[in-house]
């Protein structure tokens, strides 16, 4: 399988064949899978060191000069110590800088320096800039592609960098920037997830299908532009939908769908799953956090589903 370093390092390597204007910066650290750009393109690659805010404002006046860069790093170093440069030098300037985040939600264990619940929150509510979570290879590898053409700043959300991409979507799925995916068909409730949680959902709807139920997966892989039509077609056939994701309840994935709703006019049952509004005062994995934050799982949403079906007098599903 490949990681997300190496799918990374792809794109830089495709990028430098494609066009002599690729540069890539890191802030500290290494991420594995670039080397092989690293290596060949020495002149293109910058370590400003622990110094976040000035990598930013470097890559800034690059792509300033027509170049194509990628900055990598903690989600939480790349952007919240450097919010202001790329709030300013990013957002506002429209900028064409690729910032690679990593570590991102509550994948990484090593405490709330490093566990980045707030960024999607941050990140789509600046204006002029594209948010993408991709939850797949196919996913991770068309929408990096995609990303080269777009104009102005892009925020690109993974988990830990060895993270290796499952295959959730069929072969052959086309994937496109600012739309939503139908993974699977269902009609007895829909469940919409993005980025590291979607094969996370994929095994919630085998769940759901032993229970009887049949559920519509739906990929939301970008958050900006937002698939508010493809919300609306969930809403018009009156499907209860849940949201899956590994970041604040508010400000991302969860708002999003639930503002889409909302601008329908009309009403349809809906659960937020993800980090609850609170910061974890405990250090452990991804599994333990859940736990502690006693985040729901299957038959917390079958119970619901039946409790929504029994009020609207539909047929009864034993969980």
């Amino acid at each position: 399988m490949t990681t997300v370093g190496e799918v990374v390092g792809e794109r830089l390597l495709d990028d430098a064949r494609d066009a002599d204007d690729t540069y890539f910066i890191i802030a500290d650290g290494r991420l594995n899978g670039t080397e092989g750009f690293i290596e060949s393109h020495p002149d293109r690659w910058l370590n400003v060191g622990i110094a976040e805010q000035n990598g930013i404002s470097i890559a800034a006046g690059l792509a300033g000069s027509g170049k194509q860069v990628y900055l990598w790093n903690c989600s939480t170093f790349l952007l919240y110590r450097a919010f202001d440069q790329v709030r300013v030098d990013g957002a506002f300037a429209r900028t064409r800088l690729r910032l690679i985040g990593t570590s991102a939600g509550l994948s990484r264990a090593d405490g709330i320096t490093h566990v980045a619940i707030e960024d999607l929150a941050v990140t789509r509510a600046l204006p002029n800039m594209t948010v993408v979570c991709p939850g797949d290879i196919a996913e991770a590898r068309q929408l990096l592609e995609q990303c080269r053409a777009v104009e102005g700043p892009v925020y690109v959300r993974f988990p830990l960098e060895g993270y290796e991409l499952p295959e959730v979507h069929a072969p052959g799925t086309r994937v496109v920037l600012g739309r939503a995916v139908t993974v699977t068909d269902g009609d007895d409730a829909a469940l919409i997830a993005t980025g590291h949680t979607l094969p996370v959902a994929r095994a919630w709807v085998d769940e759901f299908g032993e229970a009887g139920l049949r559920v519509r997966l739906v990929s939301m892989p970008t958050i900006k532009p937002f698939d508010s039509a493809a919300v609306a077609g969930l809403v018009a056939e009156g499907l209860p939908i849940i949201t899956l994701e590994d970041h604040s309840v508010i400000g991302g994935l969860g708002s999003a769908v639930a503002e889409a709703i909302a601008e329908t006019g009309r009403g349809v049952p809906f659960r937020r799953v993800g980090v609850p509004d609170r910061y974890p005062y405990v250090v452990g994995n991804s599994d333990y956090l859940a736990r502690h934050f006693g985040t729901p799982g299957v038959p917390e949403i079958l119970d619901w589903l039946d409790e929504n079906r029994s009020a609207r007098g539909d047929r009864h599903v034993t969980s």
